[in-house]
């Protein structure tokens, strides 16, 4: 058992390649209870596979499995190379029924591959609980393994807000994650700035159902917010994501006459 960072994004890693815990949500929810592990956004359970080189199961920490974690396939990855089980420097790693390509590159970078989200919605109005009102909230969704809401902080009318730091995290996101419009599954919350057009960078903050409040990084929710951002204001294929961590996501779009064929999203991954 090893703990490991991605972009910010902590995980507990775990060698399940002789299947030794079956029981993978009572030994998340007994992993992520203890003080030590309070920082712990999930564990990832590293498995054989019968359609790729390796499995990553990932378990968010309330127990909640069957979940994509893009800095946990990047995290899943360096942990396979720091304990030699594999001496792959490129693996497909099998997670939630669908087969991702990593690379490892140069300066301790890893990117993987995903393909085109299986939903995408544009500009809808969520009406969302904000503080003692109530606002038609314009937000965007999109499918890529989780469900992420994508909102630009500069749309948000009452109260009008400037920086990221002004997003009630805890509150907003909760409301939003809840959304009788989201339900049953619910959805990842992500807050966005834009940082410069011209550099095509964006910094972000978001709100992780299963962790139910604000991580220092989502790949997905990354992914999912350069995305929308492409897709709405700047078309340039490669967007700078600044996380909550400080750490930054490059996220690269294959696109072959106007058609998206894959997405690449890079970042870094270290053993804690």
């Amino acid at each position: 058992m090893q703990k490991y960072s991605g972009a910010g994004n902590k995980f507990i890693i775990i060698d399940n390649l002789k299947n030794e815990i079956t029981d993978r949500e009572k030994k998340t929810i007994e992993l992520c209870s203890s003080e030590e592990n309070s920082e712990t956004d999930g564990v990832i359970y590293v498995e054989n596979s019968d359609v790729s080189d390796y499995k990553m199961n990932y378990y968010n920490r309330d127990g909640t499995g069957n979940a994509l974690c893009g800095n946990g396939l990047r995290c899943t990855v360096k942990f396979i190379e720091d304990n030699r089980i594999s001496d792959k420097t490129d693996l497909k790693i099998e997670a939630v029924s669908d087969i991702y390509e990593c690379k490892n590159l140069n300066g301790g970078m890893i990117s993987v591959a995903f393909p085109p989200p299986g939903k995408i919605k544009t500009n809808f109005k969520l009406k969302v609980h904000f503080q003692e009102w109530w606002e038609m909230l314009n937000c965007s969704y999109v499918e890529c393994g989780s469900p992420h809401i994508v909102i630009f902080i500069d749309e948000i009318e009452k109260p009008v807000i400037t920086s990221l730091e002004e997003v009630n995290i805890t509150e907003w996101g909760r409301n939003i994650r809840m959304h009788k419009d989201l339900m049953p599954e619910g959805a990842n919350v992500n807050f966005v700035r834009e940082i410069s057009k011209d550099e095509s960078e964006i910094e972000i903050r978001s709100y992780e159902r299963g962790v139910e409040g604000e991580t220092l990084a989502c790949g997905t929710g990354a992914l999912s917010s350069a995305l929308i951002y492409f897709i709405l204001r700047n078309q340039k294929d490669e967007v700078k994501v600044l996380t909550r961590s400080g750490e930054y996501l490059y996220v690269k779009f294959d696109i072959e006459k106007r058609k998206l064929k894959k997405i690449f999203l890079t970042g870094n991954a270290v053993r804690i």
